[in-house]
Formats: structure tokens, sequence, C-alpha cells
């Protein structure tokens, strides 16, 4: 196997870890912020010239460049982890002072090595202690965290359901004679190792991290009590769809054939499902977290629906998804902090006047993830319905309902917040801070250029596409129209 020209995965994993047990021991919360920023930075540009030398080897898997390291990354894994630091960086520059405390710099660092060790780990008992440490920040709740026992408990279901998965494949893989039994690219070759029980127990530890029905409520009830822009960082690592797109179908290629689109088709209700919900909704923070439940059940359902369309605007809309949810509840939070706290219900606050510049952010990051022509959402959302209409014949079209009933939702989040009267002095509520707008100014650009040349960002992903549709049993097709 080709090599990286430097432990590269080692130090995007390993720096946050370092630098959170830095800030666990000083008091300065100013300092601890900058060491957590610069980390989170260094681990991002470790991150992208890794995406950069998987590129120039076609997409093929790299290893690094010593032997005892448990990392192999290819094109599937290196994308995500230049996604996933770069929304934890933003998380962490935006994030409001009054959050930044120590708890919650250590919870996002650890929660950023975690993911990064899960994306980049070629063996299961790694990927098992990745699942597990980015599960840690929320073991310990608040007191008026009311679902947070129930959550905490979902998370351990989760991880005894892996655990017992990667048991059965560990004990079938070493009778099969694998050399290495927990090695996921020594094990795709022997085809269906564990049986349709250790699918079986796959498919479940990814309904409960995605919060697919019956477990959306668990889900969502992390926003209520955990801080928000953890939950959305926990959501926004997508482990339960990596875990399917690495594990599940390089595994188990004939029995997911079969299996997978009974996981698409309760992803697929769950997005429609949540965001019905959403009508009645009068919490911001809820409907937040019920726009990102749907969104992340779309994202599932296109992976598992079985077409090449549909992994491919899977992977785009997960990129859309990262992005624009980062920014939006990024901004909410600024506004929580401005106002003094959750607005209770959804009343016309008038911020728009004090706060241009958020509200711009804010209606942009919006219509990008609803999927407005000209945004990368667009793009995302078109290959989705398609592949899910490909998949499910006419009960796809639910998908095409789930998206605008999310886009109703994020009109009546912005309307509520942003228009009407305002209730608060001008002193009393600062518009958008410097680090808050290079930050989010990124992420629009990003989204616009995405959504004015998709053709780079589907051409960005489409080795990815092409490992995921031979992994189901599709054959020769990488990506859309080919």
């Amino acid at each position: 196997m080709a090599e990286l020209i430097a432990p590269l995965v080692t130090a995007s994993v390993f720096l946050p870890l370092a630098a959170a047990a830095v800030v666990a021991k000083i008091g300065d919360e100013s300092r601890s912020r900058g060491i957590a920023v610069n980390a989170a930075g260094v681990s991002l540009l470790c991150s992208i010239e890794t995406l950069r030398e998987v590129m120039r080897a076609g997409g093929a898997a790299l290893a690094e460049p010593w032997s005892l390291s448990p990392f192999s990354v290819g094109q599937l894994g290196a994308a995500p982890m230049v996604l996933f630091a770069a929304i934890a960086l933003v998380t962490l520059m935006v994030a409001p002072r009054r959050d930044t405390d120590r708890r919650f710099l250590v919870s996002a660092l650890i929660l950023l090595s975690s993911t990064l060790a899960a994306y980049a780990a070629d063996n299961l008992i790694v990927f098992f202690a990745a699942w597990i440490g980015s599960a840690t920040p929320f073991l310990r709740g608040t007191k008026d965290w009311r679902g947070g026992r129930i959550f905490r408990l979902n998370l351990i279901a989760g991880a005894v359901s892996l655990a017992a998965a990667v048991t059965l494949i560990e004990v079938t893989g070493a009778r099969a004679g694998a050399t290495a039994p927990l090695s996921i690219s020594e094990l795709s070759a022997a085809g269906d190792t564990g049986g349709p029980l250790a699918l079986a127990l796959l498919m479940l530890a990814a309904i409960l991290h995605s919060g697919l029905f019956p477990a959306h409520r668990i889900v969502m009830g992390a926003f209520d009590g955990a801080p928000i822009l953890l939950s959305a960082l926990s959501m926004n690592s997508q482990l339960g769809v990596f875990l399917i797109a690495r594990v599940a179908l390089s595994l188990f290629p004939e029995l997911a054939a079969d299996a997978l689109p009974w996981l698409s088709g309760l992803a697929l209700f769950t997005s429609v499902y949540t965001a019905l919900l959403g009508i009645v909704e009068r919490d911001p923070r809820r409907l937040l977290s019920i726009i990102m439940v749907s969104q992340c059940s779309a994202i599932l359902a296109g992976l598992a629906a079985g077409s090449p369309e549909g992994y491919t605007g899977a992977l785009v809309q997960w990129i859309v998804v990262a992005l624009a949810s980062t920014a939006l509840i990024s901004i909410y939070r600024s506004v929580e902090a401005r106002i003094g706290g959750n607005p209770g219900s959804l009343r016309f606050l008038g911020l728009a006047a004090q706060m241009p510049r958020l509200a711009v952010f804010f209606a942009v990051s919006g219509l990008a993830l609803i999927g407005l022509p000209g945004t990368l959402g667009f793009a995302g959302q078109h290959l989705l319905v398609h592949g899910m209409l490909a998949a499910h014949s006419w009960w796809g079209v639910a998908l095409p309902i789930a998206i605008a009933l999310n886009a109703y939702h994020v009109f009546v989040l912005f309307t509520h917040l942003f228009l009407g009267k305002p209730v608060f002095s001008r002193s009393s509520v600062p518009d958008a801070l410097p680090r808050e707008r290079w930050a989010l100014s990124a992420f629009i650009v990003l989204l616009i250029w995405g959504g004015l040349a998709p053709d780079r960002v589907v051409a960005l992903r489409e080795i990815a596409v092409g490992a995921v549709s031979r992994a189901h049993g599709e054959p020769g097709s990488t990506g859309p129209g080919k």
C-alpha cells in the first residue's frame, strides 16, 4: 500500500487531544480558546494535505509512513476529515464567550479527535474506540437536561450494538483465516463476514446515532440540554452514515444489497415524519433540531438507496448540511447570547435592524440548506431526489415533501428572529463580530461557489461514489449520467 509523505493523520488526530489536555490544566479562558482554535486549524491543514495526496493517488487508500499506525485513509474518509475539521474550527471560532469554558473546549477537541480517527481507521477496534470517544462529551449532562438520561442510554445502546457487531466480525474473520481479523480492508475481501446478525447490529448502531425513527426524539433532546453547538457538531459527524458506507457496505456487499433498501425506507420516513413534527413546534432550538434530523435522515436514505445518483447526492448533501447547519446554529446561538437566552417560543424579534450581517448569513445558509438554485444545496437535493425516485419509485416523492417542509421551517425561523418591529435596543444586540464574519463568510463562499461549479464538488466525491457503488454491487457507474 502506498504511503503518505508524513504521519499527517496521526497529527490530525492527536494534536486536538494534546490541546485538550493543555486546556484542561490551564484556567485562562482566552488562552484556552486560542490553543483550541490553533490546534483545530493545524488539524485542518493536515487533513487538507492528506486529501490532496489521496487525490493525487487517484483516491487509493494511503497508509502512514510508520508500521504501527492504525490509520489508512482513502477518498471516502479523507474528504469528511477536511469537512469536519473545518466545521469544528468554525464552531470554536464563533462560539459565544459565555460558552467557551474549559468543559466546552475540551469536549469539542475530543469530539474532533475521535471523529477524525473514525474516518481514518482501518481497524475495527480503533473505529469502535473512536465511536466511544465521540460520545464521551455527552455522558455527563447538566441538571436541567430532562432528556439527558435517555440520550445517554441511547449512546450506550449504540456502542453496545457496535461492540457486538465487531465481536462477531472478528470471530468469523479469524475463522476465515484473515491474517489481520480486525482490518476492514482485509475483511472486505472475505465478504459478508459475521453474517446477517452482524449487519443488523451495524445498522442498529447507525439508526441510533443518526436519530432515525423511533430514536428521533431522543437525538433531538440533545439540543435541549447539551450545548447546542456540540450537539450540532456531533450530528454533523455523520458517523452513522460513515459506518454504513465504510464498514457495512465493505464487509457485507451481498447482504447489504437486500437489507439497505429497508434502512433507506426508514430514513426516508424519518425525514418526512420529523419535518411534519416541525409544523407545530414553537421552540426555536427544537425546530433547528428537527431540521437537522430530517436533513441527516435524507442523507442516509440516499446513501442506502442503491443508485449512483443517491450515493452522489448523499455525499454532496453531507457537505451542504455540515456547512449550512453549522452556520445556522452558530448564528442562532450568537443571537441567544445577545438577547440573554432562548426566546422560549417563536415571536417576531426584529433583529435584522440591529444585526443585518447575521441576518444575511442566516438567510443565505438557510437557502443553501433547502436547495436554492445557485447554491451547492441545489445540486445535492437534485441528486438526492433523483436517487430516491430511482430506488423507491412512486413513494420516493416523500423526499421533496420533506424538503418543502424544511424550507418552510427555515422561513419561519428567519422571519421570527429577524423580521418585525425591533424589541431590543441597538446597543444590547451588536452585529457579527470580526471572528464571526470571517468564519461565516468562508462557509457562504463555499456554498455559493459549489452551486456555481457543482461539477467540481461532484468530481471531488466521484471516486468515493465509485467505491460505494462497487461495494453495493452497482456495476461500472461512478456518478450520475455515466
